[in-house]
């Protein structure tokens, strides 16, 4: 399907614009919003879980949605979520062992908040083609398109994954890896940054094991 892009496309989960002014804009598309929303309801109410698991369970999906769609125009109440956490807040201030605090705290746990800046895309140097064979250029570029304890941790692993010791380049997924299992230890020789398929092998063998 050919589409002017004046009046505006979805491609992968995001709706691009080019407006009136010729500035360019790019937002959450309104399908991959309702079923992102969909989600986090589902868990919100959901009979079988407690207050804690729920944020437990919203935090990674609420995260990895809102990293997604970091170089979008995300504020406006379009794609706010002020609506579902102030439901979450109120499923979980029901709970008895639960105060008007301790609900506040596990909704700011189940939807935590990710800098995000419109446009901000990582540019590509002059004539650099992702077949030009220059596996440090985009090693080292790829490691920008990443945050937080991930990109650190491949700065300090030299653009590098950390199980299979290759280099990170552009067509890779790189996840973070926990050494002791403890999602919660965040401390620096817990974090890792290694390959995607590297990380479902890695759990696959231990498994097994």
């Amino acid at each position: 399907m050919i589409s002017a892009a004046t009046d505006g496309f979805d491609f992968l989960g995001w709706h691009f614009k080019v407006q009136s002014n010729g500035k360019f804009r790019c937002v959450p598309s309104v399908n991959n919003f309702k079923a992102f929303r969909q989600k986090v309801k589902d868990i919100v109410n959901c009979p079988n879980y407690g207050s804690k698991e729920k944020a437990k369970k919203l935090a990674p999906i609420v995260r990895g949605w809102r990293n997604y769609h970091r170089f979008c125009k995300m504020d406006g109440s379009s794609n706010s979520l002020w609506h579902i956490s102030h439901r979450a807040f109120k499923v979980f201030n029901k709970e008895k062992k639960n105060n008007r605090h301790s609900s506040k705290m596990l909704v700011e746990k189940a939807f935590p908040t990710v800098p995000y800046s419109e446009n901000d895309f990582v540019n590509v140097q002059g004539e650099k083609s992702p077949f030009d064979g220059d596996i440090t250029y985009w090693s080292e570029r790829n490691s920008k398109l990443y945050d937080g304890h991930t990109s650190k941790a491949l700065k300090r692993q030299n653009h590098s994954c950390g199980i299979c010791g290759m280099k990170m380049i552009s067509e890779d997924t790189v996840h973070l890896h926990h050494v002791d299992g403890n999602h919660q230890n965040w401390k620096t020789k817990n974090c890792i940054a290694v390959h995607r398929e590297c990380h479902q092998y890695h759990h696959m063998s231990k498994e097994k094991s």
